[in-house]
């Protein structure tokens, strides 16, 4: 009888500890922001580093000009405030380069952002496209995009470089709780002025700049 006693305690045990283990394990597709507001330096500042943090590594294949071992991948930590989103990501480029003649073929990251979560197929008057290159230059697109919307800063680094962004959000209910939907995308200009290869976080095809159905998802906490 003990020993029955003693393996139900077992079972619960590990019962309850992989069920606790699924709970806390990340959705595919669903990032998450904490509430803080970050001073805008390009550093991992203390705020930054409690918060969890997403790869953007995975190549778009029909884009891809160099061997996806060579590509500029990204990590990406979120915050939020009242009436801000916050990005800040550190990517690894082994060679920065803004000679190509188009924003989007540039060394440069791009966050996607549909701040009603309509998850239309085309971009409505919420959603847009804000993308930061290596140097700091800010470009965007989407019906929903203003260059007044977004401040950024950029660090160049040994690995790469750093861009910590921040997007006024005049169209979701900031508070915890709020999804909105979002996709993240590093460009690399490798060495021949054009876009050699695309690194996303969740939706792996190069048609986010037109189409918020597939995004992945942001939750406040």
């Amino acid at each position: 009888m003990i020993r029955f006693l003693y393996f139900c305690l077992i079972i619960s045990f590990a019962t309850n500890t992989w069920a606790q283990d699924q709970k806390n394990k990340p959705l595919k597709g669903v990032a998450i922001a904490k509430k803080g507001t970050p001073v805008l330096d390009a550093k991992m500042d203390e705020i930054w580093k409690s918060c969890p943090k997403y790869m953007v590594n995975q190549p778009i294949t029909e884009s891809l000009e160099i061997d996806s071992k060579d590509m500029a991948t990204a990590t990406v930590r979120l915050l939020w405030d009242d009436g801000h989103l916050y990005a800040l990501w550190v990517i690894k480029d082994s060679e920065l380069s803004a000679d190509a003649g188009d924003d989007w073929a540039q060394d440069s990251v791009e966050l996607f952002l549909d701040q009603n979560l309509a998850r239309s197929t085309t971009y409505e008057a919420d959603d847009a496209q804000y993308r930061v290159n290596y140097e700091g230059k800010i470009s965007g697109q989407g019906t929903g995009y203003d260059e007044a919307d977004i401040k950024a800063t950029t660090l160049k680094n040994k690995k790469g470089y750093i861009v910590e962004m921040a997007i006024r959000t005049h169209a979701a209910d900031m508070k915890a709780g709020t999804v909105m939907g979002i996709e993240f995308q590093v460009n690399d200009e490798h060495d021949r002025a054009q876009r050699d290869a695309i690194a996303k976080w969740f939706h792996t095809k190069d048609d986010s700049w037109q189409d918020t159905s597939t995004f992945g998802k942001v939750q406040l906490k």
